[in-house]
This record gives C-alpha cells, structure tokens and sequence, in this order.
C-alpha cells in the first residue's frame, strides 16, 4: 500500500476512492478521505479483503463519543458495506446515495475497488450551497499589522487566510460566495474582484456599521435555495467543508454548529471532595473543552428569524432556533484549526507552514 503495506496504511488506488485499513488511527483515516474528495473508505481486514466501510459522519461521531483520534478505525463498528457492484444500475446508485446524503460510492468488484459513482453522474442533484465570509472586523489585536491591511488578507505561507478560506471552499464545489465588508472594504474588492481567479463568485455585502456575526445574512440579495455556510475568515483549517454541509442536510439539522476542542491547564493541584472529606488530589489537570469555531451551516429559513441591517449576534439566532423547536446540532473538526485573533496564534499558523505541519 502506498502508505506501507500491512495494518495501519492507507491505500491511494483509484481517483475519488479511499482505502484504509482497520489499524489506521480515525484521524489518518479522515484525511486520507479528504485526500481524495470522499466521504465514504472501503475498510480491509487482516487478509486485505474488504470487510466494509466507514463515513465521515462515523468517525467523528465515534470521536464525539469519546473515541480518541489516534484509535484505530477497527474499534468503529462497521455498518452494511456503502458501496456498488460495477454493473449497479443508476437508480439503485442514486437511491443509495439519496438516502445517506453522499456525493459518490466507491464501486467494489469482488476484492478490488476499481471506481466510484458520483451523485451527477447517476441524475442526483442538489440545491448549492451558499458561502458567507464575515470579513468586516478591525483586527485590533494584531495592530499595527492590520493598520493598512484588513486580518483576513495577511498571508501565512504565501497566500493570504482569505484565499486559503476560497481555496477550501472551491474544492467542495461551494461557489456563491458572499463578504460581508466593513472595514477597508475597498480593500477585498481591489485584490479579489468577482473571485474568478480564486475559482468562486464573489458578491459583495457592504456594513453600514458592524452588524456582528450573524446580522450581515439580512444583506443577502436572495434567500438562498440550499444550505448557507456562514464563517469567520480569520481561520485556518483543513476541515473539508462538504463533509460539515453533507452531515448537516444528514442529521436534519436547522443549524449545525462546527466545533473544535480546546484544552485549558489548571495550574493548580485540584481537591476531589466528598463533603468536607478529601478524597484525592489531581495535580494540574488538563481540561479539555467542545468550544465553537465560528462555523456554521444554516438552513435557509432561519434567515427570516434575523432582523434587517441590524447588529445581531449567532448565539441569539441559535438560540431563536431551539426556542422555535428547530434542531441544533454540532461537528467536531478533528483537522487542524487555528483561529487568528493574538499575535501568538498568528505567529502559530506562520509555523505551521513553514514547517510543512498544516495538514
């Protein structure tokens, strides 16, 4: 295999499949589907005949679970195999497909995986999904950086966070974008114009005055027919943004939440107490914490419950969500994620890059 033969690889064979055996860590096993645009791997057994297969969704879950990303993708039962025979007519295709919110299948014959069916190609079609990129913010805290030159176009090895960001996003198909600009807004439009050249259609969304996170969506020209995604573009990830949309329109969400986890040292040795009685002493602890990553899918209704041109914050829009009995739910990114607000996270994504470490 081309990652080393045996347990513990990741198979790169035909373009759009993904094969991993059941001894690949889960996040290895993530990446090595975003590596090649699926949502779904064929898994191999200790013979190398394949024993099933995994999803996205599946893995973070069992990571949700509790399951530590460097488990193996063996300790994640296998469901009934989510792939095709070559001869599968497009119906049968297409239903699978429909039914677990895929792009594509991988097309097994026998012990081999020699292709994949894509959703377009079997007369499957879904509404687009819209793009919304918050741009407007004075970046303050990275003064005087961001003096002359708004947070989102500093570069970071070579390219600036924003057209990271378009970058991510053209490779999940998502190509109505919206920046929603306030500060330096000439700024954005004189580097990115249309977007043709970062292979996405931009649309500009002018702030009369900052509208928060969430207010600048009364600015969209149309209520959007498909999901909306709507994100801070001061972050850097290699999160796969179709595999966040698909889990989304999957688990029949109204909103869905991106969430990464953030570990929080607790200086101190902390007393386990039962009462007055002291029951143990945990020497400086590590916490660690579901925290949101300002990212998230929206379902097109929930644009009706955001006042016009009006500061209005996402944590109330949730929260107009749940009291309307809407369902919430959250993704854990499991890549790397590094939100820039301080120097030392700057100067922390700088190093990734320069060290070949942002993947």
């Amino acid at each position: 295999m081309a990652s080393g033969a045996g347990l513990g690889g990741a198979e790169r064979g035909v373009p759009g499949t993904a094969e991993v055996d059941g001894g690949l860590p889960l996040g290895e096993a993530l990446a090595a589907m975003a590596a090649a645009g699926t949502a779904v791997a064929v898994v191999r057994g200790q013979t190398g005949a394949p024993e099933g297969t995994v999803t996205d969704g599946e893995l973070r879950a069992a990571v949700q679970s509790g399951l530590d990303d460097e488990a193996p993708v063996a300790d994640v039962p296998l469901g009934p195999p989510l792939w095709v025979r070559p001869d599968a007519p497009d119906d049968e295709v297409a239903d699978l497909l429909v039914r677990h919110h895929l792009d594509a299948l991988p097309v097994v014959d026998g012990e081999r995986v020699v292709g994949a069916r894509r959703a377009a190609d079997v007369g499957v079609v879904r509404p687009p999904t819209t793009a919304v990129l918050l741009v407007g913010g004075r970046g303050s805290r990275l003064a005087p950086l961001t003096d002359k030159v708004p947070k989102p176009l500093l570069a970071i090895g070579g390219r600036t966070i924003l057209e990271r960001i378009l970058d991510n996003l053209a490779a999940a198909g998502i190509t109505d974008v919206h920046l929603a600009v306030n500060y330096l807004a000439e700024v954005f439009e004189a580097r990115l114009g249309d977007g043709a050249e970062a292979g996405v259609h931009l649309t500009y969304l002018h702030e009369r005055e900052p509208l928060d996170t969430a207010g600048a969506l009364s600015l969209l020209p149309r209520r959007p027919d498909g999901p909306v995604l709507v994100l801070n573009a001061d972050q850097i990830t290699s999160l796969p943004f179709a595999r966040l949309v698909e889990h989304h329109t999957r688990a029949g969400n109204a909103v869905t939440v991106a969430s990464f986890e953030h570990e929080v040292v607790i200086p101190y040795g902390v007393l386990q107490l039962d009462g007055p009685t002291l029951t143990g002493i945990e020497e400086k602890p590590t916490l660690r914490m579901p925290c949101n990553a300002g990212i998230y899918v929206l379902e097109p209704e929930l644009l009706d419950l955001v006042p016009p041109a009006t500061p209005y914050q996402m944590p109330s829009l949730i929260s107009a969500a749940m009291e309307g009995g809407m369902q919430v739910g959250a993704f854990p990114i499991i890549e790397r994620f590094i939100d820039i607000g301080t120097r030392e996270e700057l100067d922390k994504a700088l190093v990734w890059f320069a060290t070949g470490e942002e993947t």
